[in-house]
């Protein structure tokens, strides 16, 4: 059962996303070193790969032969992930030294403001979705860790605004760690609630693919 290796590889590196980023906003000076910039960056690309490969494994193992209502709804989560990938990966050849040159459109910071808002908003409508959807026998277990995350991707949508106003205002993106001071701290306590939030639904989730629940396989579908 891959989906559930995937959830602790998406818990593993959300932590590892996670607390890099609040070091940083807790002491920005650390990005004053080349080394510490190359690593944040891989390590975020490595999150949303992960993140992006858990979406797949969750739409084959478990959304297309348990929640066949919810496919149109997690292929948009699909889209939104892949988008937020390719976001982080046209970082990658900065550091590994590379020098390669990505479709116009991906170097636009317009797609760079607005795709993580559109991502999150796609999430936003599969979890409110599958929260609808939940069986008698799965809402004592699922029901709450999925609220969680609507709360978590919602905050995240409302950080994803401030981001894009940001923008707009200044011509200029930035993630909330490199805005002013003022708003970095700000919003720090919003984005540690976010992250808790979404990490409750996939510790859940793990323990869920644990605790018997038979998720039917490719391969026995195929039989």
């Amino acid at each position: 059962m891959y989906s559930r290796r995937m959830t602790l590889i998406v818990i593993i590196s959300v932590i590892a996303s996670f607390s890099i980023r609040t070091f940083g906003t807790i002491f920005p000076q650390i990005f004053k070193n080349i080394l510490i910039v190359k690593a944040t960056i891989l390590i975020n690309a490595l999150f949303i790969l992960s993140h992006l490969l858990f979406w797949l494994v969750f739409y084959w193992e478990y959304i297309s032969t348990e929640k066949v209502t919810l496919k149109k709804t997690c292929i948009l989560a699909i889209i939104g992930s892949f988008a937020v990938s390719a976001n982080y990966m046209k970082k990658l050849p900065f550091v590994f030294g590379m020098n390669i040159h990505f479709p116009l459109f991906l170097m636009i910071p317009y797609f760079e403001a607005v795709v993580p808002l559109i991502s999150s908003a796609f999430h936003l409508i599969f979890f409110v979705s599958f929260k609808k959807s939940l069986e008698l026998d799965e809402q004592p277990r699922l029901s709450k860790p999925i609220l969680s995350i609507i709360i978590g991707i919602s905050i995240y949508i409302c950080l994803h605004l401030i981001v894009l106003f940001n923008f707009l205002a200044t011509d200029r993106f930035e993630w909330l760690e490199h805005m002013p001071r003022v708003v970095a701290v700000s919003t720090a306590p919003l984005i540690i609630v976010a992250v808790f939030s979404i990490l409750f639904f996939y510790y859940r989730f793990y323990y869920f693919l644990d605790s018997g629940y038979k998720i039917e396989t490719g391969n026995e579908r195929s039989l």
